[in-house]
């Protein structure tokens, strides 16, 4: 160190510190360089971050619901006397037809109800088995309901009606109601417990349930019941009642985005559920895949049902109808 820039300060020598001249210039902090701080914007992106994970949690559980989304099939069939083929025919192939559902419909449950008419000495109006996976007991439930006699014209098919609102559907799965007879409901002022078919339609209507029907008389030309009675999906702006038979089975389907469709032999009827089922499924494709398997040739109801399906989601696209699940 150079000793003209050093004092003696006892035995220690420090440097000296040189005296900044005139012309030496002290850089101040550019005040532009310093934002001032957004507590408003930052408030906001901390409302968006918080809308986006929540958005980002409600996706990831839409998606796991949609996994294990399903269908819940129940099957609605009167057992009066004209009807007791259809019931044996059900007997014999409910297995079959669980056979092949099971593979192609995740997480399918199965409900039944089965009813008859009031007031006519039956032993019973409406009898329910509830929605189960639980083919055995399925089973011993459409084995062990005795068929009845029936009343007057129209069947108990409100009651049935009732029972499948108040069923134990899942939340999560999607709905199926196949629909079996040849009679219409009855009024509500002779239906002895008061329920009305109409209000019962709505009702599960708004519950996102189309009722397929399935009209068990071979006078009618099956691919043709649909058309007896043209109504919008959803219009339950005009009060109906007393229609004829097929036509209350073509406007039962009709405005609840159902499909319609008659039998042209008896055992038509195991197909037709199928092809109802896979439908509201969707998961006609995978059906059409296993019946080419076994048939020779196309099943002409499930042609029907595909082309009506492809009808019906045209129609809701117009309507602008959207279901909740």
């Amino acid at each position: 160190m150079d000793k003209k820039d050093t004092k003696t300060m006892g035995n220690l020598n420090l440097p000296v510190l040189k005296k900044m001249n005139s012309s030496t210039v002290v850089k101040k902090e550019d005040s532009k360089s310093i934002k001032p701080i957004d507590i408003e914007s930052l408030k906001k992106k901390g409302k968006i971050d918080t809308i986006l994970k929540k958005d980002s949690i409600k996706t990831q559980m839409k998606q796991e619901a949609q996994k294990r989304k399903g269908l819940d099939l129940v099957l609605i069939g009167d057992l009066t006397g004209s009807m007791s083929a259809y019931h044996s025919v059900l007997k014999r192939k409910f297995k079959e037809i669980c056979s092949s559902m099971f593979q192609i419909i995740p997480n399918l449950r199965i409900g039944i109800i089965f009813y008859l008419d009031h007031g006519s000495g039956d032993i019973y109006v409406t009898k329910t088995q509830q929605i189960t996976i639980n083919i055995d007991k399925l089973q011993k439930f459409i084995d062990t309901t005795t068929d009845g006699n029936g009343g007057d014209a129209d069947e108990a098919l409100e009651d049935a009606l009732h029972e499948a609102l108040n069923l134990n559907w899942n939340e999560i799965n999607a709905r199926s109601i196949v629909l079996f007879g040849d009679a219409r409901a009855h009024e509500p002022n002779e239906c002895d417990r008061g329920h009305d078919y109409f209000m019962l339609a709505k009702k599960l209507y708004e519950q996102d349930t189309p009722i397929n029907t399935v009209y068990c008389n071979p006078s009618i030309p099956y691919e043709s019941l649909s058309s007896l009675y043209p109504v919008d999906i959803g219009d339950f702006s005009k009060r109906v009642s007393r229609l004829e038979h097929p036509e209350f089975f073509s406007w039962l389907a009709n405005v609840t985005g159902g499909i319609a469709i008659g039998v042209e032999q008896i055992d038509d009827l195991t197909d037709i559920i199928k092809g109802m089922a896979a439908k509201d499924a969707g998961k006609m494709e995978e059906l059409e895949e296993e019946i080419a398997k076994i048939a020779l040739k196309p099943i002409p109801a499930l042609q029907v049902i595909k082309q009506k399906h492809k009808e019906i989601e045209n129609k809701k696209k117009v309507l602008g109808i959207t279901y909740k699940k």
